[in-house]
């Protein structure tokens, strides 16, 4: 009885050590985003928006003071593409999409759409038994087998395929 006590002490210190590693490893990316985000985020240089156009090709939205410039970075070379009028912009929308990634909204969006496809299908499952069309698929599925059978027994009664010249000599 007593290597199951020490083996349940350790397996408790394992869980004890490992939650304490995942622990400190989040709150240290914590930490690191949020200071990293207040260095891109200058007092009058912001980042606004940037969208992938390929592996290496971006273009980025910058506000500085109250102009907007659009510019593209690709590998090595970044070029000013052109001033962009943006009249409806504030300041909260902006910081709301870039620091808010709302899992549990994702989470349940997913849940939702398998929910919804559940219900499509167990519908589909009992209109085509209640209309006896599963029985009607059943049997054509059967015919077609039939047929496919038969024709492969003729095939090995002649003893060749009649795609091919076997026989034609």
């Amino acid at each position: 009885m007593g290597s199951f006590g020490d083996m349940l002490i350790s397996f408790f210190m394992f869980v004890i050590v490992f939650g304490s590693v995942i622990f400190l490893a989040y709150v240290t990316t914590r930490i690191i985003g949020n200071k990293s985000g207040r260095a891109i985020k200058g007092k009058y240089i912001n980042l606004v928006e940037t969208v992938s156009l390929g592996l290496d090709l971006r273009l980025h939205l910058v506000k500085v003071g109250d102009e907007f410039i659009l510019i593209s970075a690709s590998g090595k070379s970044i070029q000013l593409l052109s001033k962009v009028n943006i009249n409806d912009f504030s300041e909260e929308d902006s910081t709301k999409g870039i620091n808010s990634f709302a899992f549990k909204n994702i989470f349940e969006k997913y849940v939702q759409n398998i929910k919804n496809k559940e219900n499509i299908e167990e519908n589909e499952n009992t209109e085509e038994y209640k209309n006896g069309t599963d029985d009607n698929s059943f049997r054509k599925n059967l015919d077609k087998l039939r047929n496919i059978t038969s024709k492969k027994g003729k095939l090995y009664a002649t003893g060749g395929d009649e795609n091919t010249n076997e026989n034609q000599a």
